[in-house]
């Protein structure tokens, strides 16, 4: 059976005044004989505290009203936990309140405290900053207790008709859900309500190069910095590297026809067989070069590169929206349409979830078509032979 908590304010628990005669309120929780104490920071004389009150003081309402109001939200605390059938601890209640983490909380303080107590990269951190400013946007001060489906659902028609693009919308819906399985591992909610939620996959709509652009490309005849960057896009749809692989890349990192390389966004180790994907064609610019060092060295910022390369895809006469990041598309999709295990290219693209590696195995109608009137071709072409044949 649960024991309802108890509530009272407290003055010098440690009978102890400091150097100016003062001491500290505090507020006491007592459940089955255990206590803890949570500060209010007020500190008064001995002759200002009263029958649970600060009294002969010159701030004495604005003292009692912090001192009430702090014994409400832990008694608010407490109750929202048992609407949601959690019978909370002291300890939980110690952890809700320091961690901002009860149902009572915002959602976006209890996450930012989950966020900043991790060790979630510098990037991560930045990504949550966008989803909590959103969610502000969406709903002014939403409590962790607000989340439901009802929510999620409304939350997620108006990033759409806010004209978020699908991607970016599965993204933070995955962050919300994530915060939300804190939430439940720690007691808060009962349940997570993403479990009736099912949130929709990414879709791949960065385009990639076919095999026949690709061509275009390797024998397009350029000179100066659009030949380099031509080589170093060409690299990275060889290796699948991102622009901030190849930017950091060392000769100490390619060696036996095989590229090692921790890659910057993710710390993930990758290993790419440089020498044996279409056919060694990365090492072959690495040798035209001298060293990956002295490509990259003549390279520029990402933002230089981008404009380069659309001078490329000019003159090769491709259309489309493309920049350096295509390259990385165009290996893991030409990969996958060549037949190699989705396992091995998400292990040599560095994905974690064998998911975002499967997104670049979508075909595009074109390609579908293509690839049909090839095959009818040559049932054409059997048919014929069988016919002359007879």
């Amino acid at each position: 059976m649960y024991t309802k908590i108890q509530y009272r304010a407290v003055f010098n628990r440690a009978h102890r005044l400091d150097c100016s005669g003062k001491a500290l309120v505090q507020i006491e929780m007592l459940q089955q004989g255990t206590r803890i104490y949570f500060t209010t920071r007020i500190h008064i004389e001995p002759h200002q505290w009263h029958g649970g009150m600060v009294v002969d003081h010159p701030m004495a309402d604005e003292y009692n009203f912090v001192i009430n109001d702090f014994k409400t939200r832990l008694e608010r605390m407490e109750i929202d936990y048992l609407k949601r059938g959690v019978y909370p601890s002291l300890a939980m209640m110690r952890m809700a309140v320091r961690e901002a983490a009860a149902p009572s909380s915002t959602f976006i303080d209890f996450a930012r405290s989950i966020v900043n107590a991790s060790e979630r990269k510098t990037r991560t951190r930045a990504g949550y900053e966008t989803l909590f400013n959103n969610i502000e946007k969406f709903r002014h001060a939403v409590l962790l207790s607000d989340i439901d489906y009802d929510f999620i659902t409304r939350y997620d028609r108006w990033m759409h008709l806010s004209g978020i693009a699908h991607n970016t919308r599965v993204g933070r819906l995955r962050q919300v859900k994530a915060v939300l399985n804190e939430a439940h591992k720690r007691d808060i909610i009962a349940k997570n309500p993403f479990d009736l939620y099912k949130i929709p996959p990414m879709v791949n709509k960065k385009g990639f190069l076919t095999t026949k652009q690709l061509n275009k490309i390797e024998k397009l005849v350029v000179s100066g910095p659009v030949e380099t960057v031509r080589d170093a896009f060409l690299f990275c749809c060889y290796t699948g590297l991102r622009f901030s692989d190849l930017v950091s890349l060392k000769s100490s990192e390619i060696a036996g026809g095989w590229i090692t390389k921790k890659m910057v966004k993710t710390n993930f180790t990758v290993e790419i067989p440089a020498g044996e994907v279409f056919d060694g064609k990365a090492l072959a610019i690495i040798e035209h070069y001298g060293s990956i060092e002295k490509l990259t060295a003549k390279l520029g910022t990402n933002a230089t590169v981008n404009k380069h390369l659309k001078e490329v895809f000019r003159k090769a006469k491709i259309e489309g929206s493309f920049t350096f990041h295509t390259s990385r598309h165009t290996f893991a999709s030409l990969m996958l349409q060549m037949g190699v295990p989705v396992t091995s290219v998400q292990k040599m693209l560095g994905h974690q979830k064998i998911a975002t590696t499967q997104l670049y195995g979508e075909v595009d109608k074109k390609t579908i078509a293509q690839d049909l009137k090839k095959v009818l071709r040559k049932v054409r072409k059997v048919n014929s032979d069988k016919v002359l044949q007879e």
